[in-house]
């Protein structure tokens, strides 16, 4: 603020209205004075005697406004010279309770955010993927899920990427509990004399979830030797079939606490799994859920065991095709579509809103 602006601030009119009115105060010591020598001290600046005679209210007027306007440009210049804590809007917000009951209207919201395999212009290529679920607060009732295409493609040349566009229209889909028509079913119209009925770890709907126990002993068995399909043989699942049986429920977000925490330390009694603290791919502190056979891992958050992030680890087999022929699978390693390093397969987030869509 420079003298000037003091001036423009201020009429004569008034200023003289202002000065007749402190001038008609007569007591010498009304805390002007103090004021005066607490901002001029607050300022760093060293308070000098007046010099002649003065009007006392005028004076007094007339000090404290210039203290105020010391401070002010002292504290221009000690800004430059502190920096403060960053402000509160920047910190983390307090942690939504993503387990709190549902009150009518509110959805639990989960956000899958990944990399899928496609063919695009003759050869295999990694396309991110955004798949949405609303739960509303019954469970039992209509589940939506919205699949959409982000653009974003990795595998491919900087000469190629440029002239890719992936431009695919949302996919909407409801399905009353989770059951959603395009889910796939498992093979066999039904399920052989004595075997048991297939169990659905692999798309999960609100009963089978409302099934799971917080029993780590209880799900250890049910990750291993649960049917997934009518033509189960009764051998032990792998790590990373057991692995899979675990993210397939965790990204829905509508497993309890317990039931997740359970889980987590359930897989751990997998033959060839793992449970291990670590980090995120990104560096957040996390909960890794790791299978030998595949490199393949989960992360889950320390505090509250909702899945972070997955890494589906050694890419898998690529999609090569030529023109007019069936696309195969294939493992030739030239063939393998690169995606940036460090990027895991999919990232998570989750949340409780009243909007499905």
């Amino acid at each position: 603020m420079r003298e000037d602006n003091v001036r423009k601030i201020w009429s004569e009119a008034e200023l003289d209205a202002a000065l007749a009115d402190l001038n008609n105060d007569v007591e010498a010591d009304d805390g002007l004075a103090f004021a005066r020598a607490s901002l001029l001290a607050a300022a760093g600046v060293e308070e000098a005697p007046p010099a002649g005679p003065r009007r006392s209210g005028a004076w007094r007027w007339l000090a404290v406004a210039a203290a105020v306007v010391t401070l002010v440009g002292s504290l221009g210049v000690a800004a430059t010279l502190w920096t403060p804590d960053p402000p509160a809007i920047s910190r983390p917000a307090a942690p939504v309770d993503l387990d709190r009951p549902l009150v009518p209207g509110e959805f639990r919201y989960a956000q899958k955010l990944g990399w899928e395999l496609q063919i695009r212009y003759q050869q295999a290529v990694w396309v991110q993927q955004k798949v949405e679920l609303w739960i509303p607060a019954d469970p039992a009732g209509v589940w939506h899920r919205r699949t959409t295409w982000t653009g974003v493609v990795q595998g491919l040349g900087p000469a190629d990427a440029q002239h890719v566009q992936v431009d695919l229209p949302p996919k909407d889909e409801f399905g009353p509990g989770g059951g959603f028509p395009g889910d796939y079913q498992a093979p066999g119209a039904s399920t052989p004399p004595g075997r048991t009925p297939p169990q659905k770890w692999l798309q999960p709907d609100a009963a089978f979830v409302a099934s799971l126990v917080p029993d780590r002993a209880s799900l250890a068995t049910r990750l291993k030797y649960d049917p997934l399909n009518n033509f189960y043989d009764g051998r032990e699942h792998s790590a990373t079939e057991a692995l899979t049986m675990v993210r397939s429920v965790l990204e829905l977000g509508l497993a309890p606490e317990n039931v997740r925490f359970a889980l987590s330390g359930a897989f751990g009694g997998v033959t060839g799994g793992f449970v291990v603290p670590g980090h995120t791919p990104d560096g957040r502190p996390a909960v890794v859920l790791g299978a030998k056979d595949s490199d393949q891992r989960l992360y889950l958050d320390p505090a509250t065991a909702h899945l972070l992030a997955w890494d589906g680890g050694q890419p898998a087999p690529a999609i090569t095709s030529t023109p007019n022929s069936t696309p195969s699978w294939t493992t030739t390693e030239r063939q393998k579509p690169q995606r940036r390093p460090g990027d895991p397969t999919s990232v998570y987030s989750f949340a409780i809103t009243r909007t499905s869509g």
